[in-house]
């Protein structure tokens, strides 16, 4: 008897087992060429309930497989657009089925509306990448990779020209894996023609560690990864531009690029005087270590976007024909990229790359601030004029060599050396609104200032029969040198008392530092391949020595000899970070659990000294914590993803927070650092998921992320005679939260996509106002839609609609709820009504409500241009017109704590233009007509 149950359980068994290893699988080729169909649609269903349903894509090699099939009848279906559609009857019965190679014929009908490129599903999920086929959305001719940024679901491009991915910023960008221009991702989105572009790569890029060892830890940095048609990587592309126009107006530029399988070089060159560039001026925070300080941007906020477009001049623009310069910019700039990889499996791979630029800008700016002051509103009324030179170097390397399967070593590198000179003139009053008239003056301030930079890194990994090894080492020395000469006048009322203060002053100041570090860690698979443990110490030191000197001018000889001891000190500064990190990492199918605990020492001991060289001050300090680290991922082969993480972190107070000296170049805002800062520790907490249906082509994404700090840095201030006293202190219960969602389909109506869209932020911060607590509340709340309209490459018309609700609120008695609107309307429109003749329009409404008065701006720029082709669209000539209804201004505000700031730049209004674009296509192969992309429905 026990023998029969002993067979009758192993037959159980085994069906069991047959049933759960079921695998059906297929290959997906093109009847004509026997080449593989890549992402073509096919939904399974079971006859016997048919409204279970599953779907996948084919792969790069046209090959498709389901798992986990339980016996059945079921239709299969394959699709894809231009093609017949192919339809089977199938039974399981306890085995896996492998379809073979099934053909698909090019449908002929259907080919007479859909182009080649429309045959694709839009996108695709890939475990850790969204990508996207660059042939489904439509671009306009010349057009760059910005522009078809613009057309991704989830996808938004800020006015200063950053990309955000479910509300994080993308912080690298990769082209065919490499490096670009170093890791400015504004580089290649706005100098890359669209229409080299095959796939766009989305991806949440596994840490060294990870892909040193194939052992996934969790932890992800939005990496955009762009790759190039392979027709392309066998000659040159790229643009060469003429333009001129009214008012004087004139830019040129070159973008020249040749690409092979292993090798890129690609050189820009462009000059103007219409506040174009090839990057952004917030990015030369990135060239000089933070010290840029905004040269054209007003302090505080706003974004200064300035851009290149290929092929579709843009003077004056960040998008096809917008221009959001604050002030004009005359540039000149230039750079070269070169990467190359050698051996098999690319054993050695090198990526470098220079980028220069000079500009010379002129900023008239025109503001009104409101400061809360327990019971009553302080306003300052400011117009200044700001001229600005700039030149900066930028150097980058990088080196990867794999001497052997088990041996990866990189070493990387940046140079950056940056000048700039500013002069700034401005006259301001200020007043309360019960009290009256506080102060008013002028000021002239000359600042030059100097930055050079070096940054080195090399990393070692070692996999060993039992784990892997990883070694770390880097370094960073920064020079911060400023000189400026401060003279301005301030006439002080008090009781009907006229007070004059007549500031004639010169100031040094000279920041250098460097910061070392060293990690090594240790993986080693407990369990192969499913439960791992890493050990890891990681040591970082920083030293920085900050000097201020500042001297009066003495009448008597001529100079500026006489020090002022208030605003002269000298810091010099010593960090140390240690960490001792264990964590376990649990890999199942589509589910990765990281857990991580670290325990980390920090340090800081600093010393300051007066202007005569006396020990004014000591710093010794020490902090212990526990650092706890959780990432939960969920990535599903190709439909979702689903990522959570939590971590914690302390950090130092920065230099220009500890120094206690007093920086007076505003002379109504002075700041004075605190040696007794202590510690700050921030928690932090993120949820991240994608969804796509490849067979009705829709795609959800939506984000969550909260910020909470204890011992955050807030602000004291102080108010005297108008002029602001402002010094760093310690707060606790500082938090930031935010959530979006994006959905985006295709509509019935053939070539037509909507999308809706939704973010809300809210923050919490807390200040001091003459020593009394006050907390600020900001709620954000920002719906909008889009809906596109293609047909072939003859019509492309787009609407978006957006609006941003913003509401602020301060704890002072007496302080006022704040509310305001912001309106962001656009609606394009380019159509090919003649071959080779092209119109283009677009019309932005830009909007505001609850500003102050005169900032309140209701703007209806609407730029236009008629486009002739010729030698099979190699060259275009252009006829422009940009802010035709002579609108366009330039006002922005910022909210920062208990200050609210609205600003109006001046910008460059209604000018008319001709441009003369060249098309660099492939060296010795035929002209393609501009790349015809159809939106997928």
């Amino acid at each position: 008897m026990k023998t029969y149950l002993l067979i009758l359980l192993c037959v159980l068994s085994t069906k069991v087992f047959a049933q759960e290893s079921v695998k059906l699988s297929g290959k997906i080729i093109e009847e004509k060429t026997n080449q593989p169909i890549e992402y073509v649609g096919v939904i399974l269903m079971n006859k016997a309930d048919t409204t279970k349903k599953i779907g996948v894509v084919s792969d790069k090699t046209g090959l498709f497989f389901f798992t986990g099939l339980t016996n059945g009848d079921y239709a299969i279906r394959i699709s894809a657009m231009g093609y017949n559609s192919v339809s089977k009857m199938i039974s399981i019965k306890g085995k896996s089925i492998d379809l073979g190679t099934i053909k698909m014929k090019e449908d002929a009908i259907a080919l007479k509306d859909v182009s080649v490129a429309g045959r694709y599903a839009s996108a695709t999920i890939k475990k850790d990448t969204v990508e996207f086929n660059a042939d489904a959305y439509k671009t306009q001719p010349n057009a760059a990779v910005e522009d078809l940024l613009k057309k991704l679901p989830g996808v938004t491009i800020d006015k200063d020209g950053s990309i955000m991915v479910q509300g994080q910023k993308v912080t690298r960008l990769t082209v065919d894996g490499k490096d670009f221009f170093g890791t400015d991702p504004k580089t290649a989105t706005k100098n890359l023609p669209a229409e080299v572009i095959a796939k766009v790569q989305l991806i949440d890029s596994k840490t060294l560690e990870a892909k040193a060892t194939g052992i996934d830890d969790g932890q992800r940095e939005k990496v955009l990864n762009l790759t190039i048609k392979e027709d392309k990587k066998n000659g040159w592309f790229g643009n060469a531009n003429l333009s001129g126009g009214t008012t004087d107006r004139y830019s040129g530029y070159l973008s020249a690029n040749h690409f092979t399988k292993k090798m890129q070089f690609a050189v820009l060159g462009m000059s103007n005087n219409v506040s174009n560039a090839s990057f952004q001026y917030e990015d030369l925070n990135s060239f000089t270590g933070g010290n840029i300080g905004n040269l054209f941007a007003p302090p505080g906020g706003g974004g200064f976007s300035i851009n290149v477009n290929n092929g579709r001049t843009t003077i004056g623009g960040s998008g096809v024909f917008d221009n959001s310069a604050m002030g004009e910019v005359t540039t000149n700039s230039g750079g070269l990229n070169f990467s190359n990889s050698w051996g098999a499996k690319d054993k050695l791979t090198l990526s470098s790359s220079y980028f220069t630029y000079f500009s010379k800008g002129l900023g008239n700016r025109f503001s009104n601030v409101q400061d809360i002051n327990q019971d009553d509103v302080l306003r300052t009324d400011e117009i200044s004029n700001r001229n600005s030179d700039n030149q900066a170097h930028r150097f980058n390397f990088k080196v990867e060599y794999h001497p052997d399967s088990l041996t990866d070593l990189t070493f990387r590198s940046n140079a950056i050396l940056n000048y700039t000179t500013n002069i700034n003139n401005r006259n301001f009053n200020t007043a309360f609104d019960l009290t009256g008239k506080i102060n008013d003056g002028n000021q002239l301030l000359d600042q030059r200032n100097s930055t050079p930079s070096f940054f080195g890194e090399l990393s070692a990994t070692r996999r060993l029969k039992k784990g892997s090894i990883i070694i770390g080492l880097n370094g960073t020395q920064n020079t911060f040198n400023s000189n400026w000469l401060n003279q301005s006048l301030i006439n002080n009322y008090s009781g009907g008392i006229v007070d004059i203060t007549d500031l004639n002053q010169q100031a040094e100041q000279q920041n250098k530092s460097q910061n070392y570090s060293i990690a090594v860690n240790y993986i080693r698979p407990i369990i192969d391949k499913k439960l791992n443990s890493n050990i890891a110490y990681i040591r970082n030191e920083g030293k920085v020595a900050a000097e201020q000197l500042t001297l009066s001018y003495n009448p008597l000889n001529n100079t500026y000899d006489t020090v002022v001891p208030d605003f002269s000190n000298t810091l010099e500064n010593h960090t140390w970070t240690q960490t001792a990190r264990l964590g376990l990492v649990y890999n199942r199918t589509e589910w990765t659990y990281n857990f991580g605990l670290g325990f980390q020492e920090t340090g800081l001991d600093a010393s300051t000294f007066s202007s005569a060289g006396i020990n004014t001050n000591n710093i010794d300090k020490k902090y212990y914590n526990i650092l706890p680290r959780l990432n939960i991922s969920f990535r599903n082969k190709n439909k979702h993803t689903l990522q959570i993480n939590y971590n914690a972190n302390v950090n130092l107070p920065s230099v220009n927070d500890l120094q206690p000296v007093q920086n007076n170049s505003n002379p109504l805002y002075q700041r004075e650092g605190n040696p007794d800062l202590e510690a700050r520790k921030s928690h932090r907490m993120s949820v991240n998921f994608n969804t796509f249906s490849a067979d009705n082509n829709k795609y959800w994404n939506g984000y969550f992320l909260v910020n909470y700090a204890l011992d955050d840095v807030g602000n004291n201030i102080n108010y005297i005679d108008g002029v602001q006293f402002v010094k760093p202190v310690n707060v606790d219960g500082n938090y930031y939260i935010n959530a979006g969602t994006f959905f985006g389909q295709p509509t019935k109506l053939k070539g037509m996509r909507i999308g809706y869209g939704l973010n809300i932020s809210m923050s919490h911060n807390t200040s001091f106002i003459n020593s009394e607590k006050n907390t600020t509340n900001r709620y954000n709340f920002g719906p909008n839609t889009n809906l596109s309209y293609d047909i072939d490459d003859k019509l492309n018309a787009g609407i978006y609609l957006g609006v941003q609700y913003s509401k602020v609120n301060n704890s002072q008695p007496g302080a006022l709820d704040n509310k305001y609107f912001n309106f962001f309307n656009s609606a394009s429109l380019s159509y090919e009504f003649i071959k080779n003749t092209r119109i283009n329009a677009e019309l932005n409404h830009n909007g505001a409500a609850g500003r102050a008065d005169g900032f309140n701006n209701n703007v209806f720029l609407l730029n236009a241009g008629l486009e002739q082709y010729f030698m099979q669209r190699r060259i275009t000539l252009a006829l422009k017109g940009f802010d035709i209804l002579n609108q366009n201004t330039n006002i922005d505000r910022t909210v920062n704590g208990s200050r609210i700031e609205d600003i109006r730049f001046n910008t460059i209004t209604r000018y008319f233009y001709v441009s003369l674009n060249y098309k660099i296509t492939k060296v010795g192969a035929k002209s393609e007509r501009s790349n015809p992309r159809s939106t997928v429905n």
